[in-house]
C-alpha cells in the first residue's frame, strides 16, 4: 500500500487522529510525495471541519483556543505547497473556514498567500439548492469576510504599518475581482467594505463616491449613513455631524448601532453641542447596559468628562437630530436634477405599499410623478396641490423623487397644465371631458361634486397631470366657450334615421340627442371630431343641442 493510500484509508475509516498523526510521519520521509501531500491534505480538511464545529458550540474562551488550533491547521496546509487551482481541496477548505462564527484575524494573510488566481472557475458562480435557493459564490463570501477582517485590523494586529496598508490594498483587489468576474448576489455589502477601506487608505474621494451608491439605495439603513460620515469627517465636520445625525434617526435597532450613538457623541462635542453629545453618550451606555455588554474606555472617557456632569439633560433629542440631519439627504442626491414640482396627495399601491404622487413640468407638459413616501414628506404638513422642490433619481428604468421640500415662492398646482376642454357626457356618477379625439379625462362627482352641475357642452379648464397616456384632473373651473380645430359650432338640417340616430351634413347625432329632434328641423349643435375605431378615421359628432334654435 502506497503512503497515500493508507492515510486515505485512515481517514474514510473514521480513525482522524490516527490519520493526522501517521500522515505527519509520513510527510516528514516522503516531502516530495505529492499524491501522499494530497491525501494528508484531505485530513486537514476534516480537521477544520471538526474544528469549526466545535467552535459553534464552545463558549468565548474555548473559541478563541479553537482559533489557534485552526490557524496551525492552515499553516500545515500552506506547508503542503499543493497545486490549489488542479482540485477542489482549497475550495472547500476555505468554504469550512469561512463557517467559523467569529472574524479571524489572521485569514486576510492567508488569502493573500493563496493569491487570487488560486480560486476555480466554479468558484466564481452561485450554488442552487435543490428547492430552487440561490446561495452567493465562494469569491463573494471570501471578498466580504476578509473586507470585514481587514477593516478592524490595528497595526499591532499586523508586524507593521506597511503590511496593515498591504492587506487594505489587497481586500479592495479582492472585492474588485469579486464584483467583475463573480455572479455576485448583494453587491451593495462589497461596495460598503470597498468604501471604508479606500477611507483607511486615504483615498477619500473614491470612498465618498462610492458610499453615496451605497447610501441612494440604502437610505433607511443606519449602516450606510454611518459609513458615509466617517468617510466625509475629516473634509467637512458640519456635513459628518448631519450625516450621523441621520444614521441615529435610521436605527431601527439600538443593539446595532451603539457605536453610532458613541460616534454622535464625539461629533457633537466637537460642535459644541453638549447636551446632544451627553444625550447620545448616555443611548450608547444604555444600550450596552440593558444587553450587558462591557462599556469600552472609549465611552467611560465621554462619561466621566468634565463637561458631561456641566451638561443639562436634552428634552427633545428626536427634534434636534431631525434638524441637524436635514442636509444629509441633499448631499448624496447633489448631481441629480431638481425639479419645480406640486404634492399631489398619498395612495396605497395594489401591493400595500404606500406612495406619493407629484407633478412637474417635464418635456413640454405636467407629469405625475409616484414614488414611495417611506421617510420623503417627513415633517413637511404638505396639503394637494402645494409647490415644492423635488429631487428626482433618473438612473434607473423608472423616474423617482428622492428628495422633498418646500417651495416657498410657488403657488398651489402651478407646475401642471391647464387644458381647455368641454363635458361630453355624464355616465356611473362622473363627468366626461373632451380634449382633443384622442385624449379626455374623467371627473367623479365625489372628487368633484359640482361638475355634476354642468351640462354636456360645457366648456370648462382642468388643471391636470399626466401619467403616461392618462390625464389625471385636480381642479377645474368654468371656461368660455372657444372654438378650435377639433370643437366647433355646427348649425344646419337634421335628418333622422329610423334607426334612432341623425346627421346635420357631414355630423353625426346620436339617439339620446336624435330623440329631441323632428326631420327636417333646424338647429345650432356643439361638435367635436371623435374616432371611429371601426373605420379609424376622425368624424364630427354632436355632444350638445343648443337653447337657440334658429328660425
Amino acid at each position: 500500500m502506497y503512503p497515500s493510500q493508507e492515510i486515505t484509508a485512515l481517514r474514510k475509516a473514521g480513525r482522524l487522529d490516527q490519520a493526522y498523526s501517521r500522515g505527519y510521519e509520513l510527510m516528514k520521509t516522503n516531502p516530495d510525495d505529492r499524491f501522499l501531500a494530497t491525501s494528508f491534505g484531505w485530513v486537514l480538511y476534516e480537521k477544520v471541519k471538526k474544528i469549526v464545529d466545535e467552535a459553534k458550540q464552545s463558549q468565548s474562551p474555548e473559541v478563541d483556543k479553537l482559533i489557534e488550533r485552526l490557524r496551525n491547521i492552515l499553516r500545515e496546509y500552506a506547508r503542503l505547497r499543493l497545486s490549489r487551482t488542479e482540485n477542489v481541496l482549497f475550495s472547500l477548505l476555505l468554504s469550512q473556514t469561512l463557517r467559523f462564527p467569529k472574524p479571524l484575524k489572521f485569514l486576510p494573510k492567508f488569502i493573500k498567500w493563496a493569491g487570487i488566481d488560486s480560486f476555480r472557475s466554479e468558484d466564481f458562480q452561485v450554488n442552487t439548492s435543490n428547492e430552487g435557493k440561490v446561495f452567493e459564490s465562494l469569491v463573494e463570501k471570501v471578498a466580504r469576510e476578509v473586507g470585514k477582517v481587514v477593516r478592524d485590523l490595528k497595526v499591532e494586529d499586523c508586524s507593521n504599518s506597511r503590511e496593515l496598508q498591504e492587506l487594505q490594498e489587497f481586500a479592495v483587489e479582492l472585492i474588485d475581482t469579486a464584483l467583475r468576474q463573480a455572479q455576485v448576489q448583494n453587491p451593495q455589502w462589497l461596495h460598503y467594505s470597498k468604501a471604508l477601506l479606500l477611507g483607511q487608505l486615504g483615498r477619500l474621494e473614491e470612498a465618498q463616491k462610492l458610499l453615496v451608491s451605497v447610501v441612494q439605495q440604502k437610505r433607511n439603513d443606519f449602516w450606510a449613513w454611518h459609513a458615509l460620515a466617517k468617510v466625509v469627517e475629516e473634509s467637512d465636520r458640519v456635513l459628518a455631524l448631519a450625516l450621523c445625525a441621520k444614521a441615529c434617526l435610521t436605527c431601527k435597532d439600538p443593539k446595532f448601532g451603539v457605536g453610532t450613538f458613541e460616534y454622535l457623541s464625539k461629533l457633537a462635542g466637537r460642535h459644541g453641542k453638549m447636551s446632544l453629545a451627553k444625550w447620545s453618550a448616555d443611548r450608547a451606555f444604555e444600550i450596552r447596559n440593558n444587553n450587558q455588554w462591557k462599556i469600552p474606555p472609549s465611552l467611560s472617557n465621554l462619561l466621566n468628562a468634565d463637561w458631561y456632569s456641566h451638561t443639562e439633560n436634552l428634552a427633545n433629542a428626536n427634534e434636534v437630530l431631525t434638524q441637524i440631519a436635514a442636509d444629509a439627504e441633499k448631499v448624496i442626491w447633489i448631481n441629480f436634477p431638481r425639479y419645480d414640482a406640486n404634492y399631489l396627495g398619498t395612495f396605497t399601491s395594489k401591493s400595500g405599499k404606500l406612495m406619493v404622487k407629484f407633478g412637474l413640468f417635464s418635456g413640454g407638459s405636467s407629469q405625475e410623478l409616484a414614488s414611495s413616501a417611506l421617510g420623503l414628506l417627513n415633517n413637511l404638513n404638505l396639503v394637494l396641490g402645494d409647490p415644492v422642490k423635488a429631487i428626482v433619481d433618473e438612473s434607473g428604468d423608472r423616474q423617482k423623487v428622492v428628495v422633498v421640500e418646500k417651495r416657498e415662492s410657488g403657488k398651489p398646482f402651478d407646475r401642471l397644465e391647464s387644458i381647455y376642454g368641454i363635458v361630453d357626457r355624464h355616465c356611473d356618477n362622473k363627468a366626461f371631458i373632451y380634449f382633443n379625439p384622442y385624449q379626455h379625462c374623467t371627473l367623479p362627482y365625489t372628487e368633484f361634486p359640482t361638475i355634476a352641475n354642468l351640462t354636456p357642452g360645457s366648456a370648462i379648464e382642468v388643471i391636470c397631470a399626466r401619467n403616461r397616456d392618462r390625464i389625471n384632473a385636480y381642479r377645474f373651473s368654468p371656461s368660455t366657450f372657444i372654438e378650435n380645430e377639433n370643437i366647433s359650432l355646427r348649425v344646419g338640417f337634421v335628418r333622422l334615421h329610423q334607426k334612432g340616430f341623425g346627421f346635420v351634413e357631414d355630423v353625426f347625432v346620436p339617439p339620446e340627442l336624435a330623440s329631441q329632434l323632428e326631420n327636417g328641423q333646424q338647429v345650432n349643435l356643439i361638435i367635436v371630431k371623435k374616432l371611429d375605431k371601426k373605420k379609424n378615421q376622425l368624424g364630427w359628432s354632436a355632444i350638445a343641442i343648443l337653447n337657440q334654435i334658429l328660425p
